[in-house]
């Protein structure tokens, strides 16, 4: 099973003070690294959660959380020719209306066959090609 890990998805992990949730994303990260599955993460999100971090809870923490992302075993996917083409017609299809950040990471998931994205982003709901869940949806 691949998943795609969207920005939100990372903001419920490290941002939440809910027990349930976090539970979940601890979960989910460790079924994401299980054999047989793929946990991946555009690197739009590792660029889109470094900033939301920054604001958050400052620089210093903003980067201990990034290296724990890039060096937690989930695959780092970067921005290629092909998925900036895909994003490229996403962006198109549907209008200019969901935002490029969105479009590249739904681009991402559908090149490297996510059965779906975990985000908490209304905009993926627009795009027909991949599917999404919110956290509360996934059962794993």
């Amino acid at each position: 099973m691949i998943i795609a890990l969207d920005t939100t998805f990372f903001a419920l992990h490290y941002f939440s003070s809910e027990n349930e949730v976090l539970s979940k994303t601890k979960r989910t990260l460790y079924v994401c690294r299980k054999l047989g599955n793929k946990g991946i993460v555009p690197t739009i999100v590792l660029g889109e959660f470094y900033a939301l971090a920054h604001r958050k809870v400052g620089r210093d923490l903003a980067e201990k959380h990034f290296n724990e992302i890039v060096k937690s075993g989930l695959s780092i996917i970067e921005l290629s020719i092909e998925i900036s083409r895909q994003a490229g017609i996403l962006r198109r299809k549907y209008e200019e209306k969901i935002p490029w950040g969105d479009c590249i990471i739904a681009a991402t998931g559908l090149m490297s066959k996510a059965e779906f994205i975990i985000t908490e982003d209304q905009h993926f709901e627009q795009i027909k090609e991949i599917r999404t869940r919110k956290l509360e949806e996934v059962t794993i």
